[in-house]
């Protein structure tokens, strides 16, 4: 598993790795090549200006190149796949607010190991705990893997109208309705029945904690 930070994925010697796509052609020639005005080349070249995504895609489509080469000068592992880590906001106890969601990291998966965890091809994300109500198996600052698919049961990620919670839910199929309970006694569970007029949603359920701020013994 390798974290990857956004800013480290920026422009830095974009203008070195243009010249090398160019190859042996002029600005002038590879202009021609690509149907980039040789001004616009230029001001690449000589990093006084960077390129947005459509004119990366051209001048990848123009040299050969990927596009993420060009971006990052990173190439694609076809045997590591990317998981984001967003800023959802996840609380484990009274709830939070999500104020954005948007990617803030990335972490890298060999493809070997999401086999052997059943999570190969599965829709996935990470997301940080905030509170203590999930404790001792969940603490503030942890780091979780949440799977998206065919999530109901467990602990989950969950929305309570505008709050986002990880807590264990079971689902009761004859009643149709879900208890919400706190591994952390001090709170209390929570009984959403079937004609709860809010807004609930199970946005996925964890399946992994990937980084611990606390050294203690899960119970999960």
């Amino acid at each position: 598993m390798m974290l990857i930070n956004k800013e480290d994925l920026a422009v830095k010697n974009f203008s070195k790795r243009l010249k090398e796509a160019m190859g042996e052609n002029t600005v002038r020639a590879f202009s021609k090549i690509s149907g980039l005005p040789a001004s616009t080349l230029n001001g690449y070249v000589n990093k006084q200006t960077y390129p947005s995504l459509d004119r990366l895609a051209v001048i990848a489509k123009a040299s050969g190149r990927s596009i993420e080469w060009l971006a990052s000068g990173e190439v694609a592992d076809e045997n590591m796949i990317t998981v984001s880590q967003y800023d959802l906001r996840v609380s484990a106890g009274s709830g939070a607010l999500v104020e954005e969601e948007r990617p803030i990291a990335e972490f890298r998966f060999s493809t070997d190991w999401l086999r052997q965890q059943g999570l190969h091809g599965k829709e996935l994300s990470i997301v940080q705990v905030m509170g203590d109500s999930m404790e001792p198996n969940l603490f503030d600052g942890d780091l979780i893997l949440v799977r998206h698919d065919e999530a109901r049961d467990g602990i989950c990620v969950i929305r309570i109208d505008q709050d986002v919670l990880v807590k264990r839910v079971q689902y009761d199929y004859a009643e149709r309705s879900y208890l919400i309970t706190s591994d952390n006694p001090r709170y209390k569970n929570i009984q959403l029945d079937n004609d709860f007029k809010g807004d609930f949603n199970v946005i996925g359920q964890v399946v992994r904690v990937l980084q611990r701020v606390k050294q203690h013994d899960p119970v999960m």
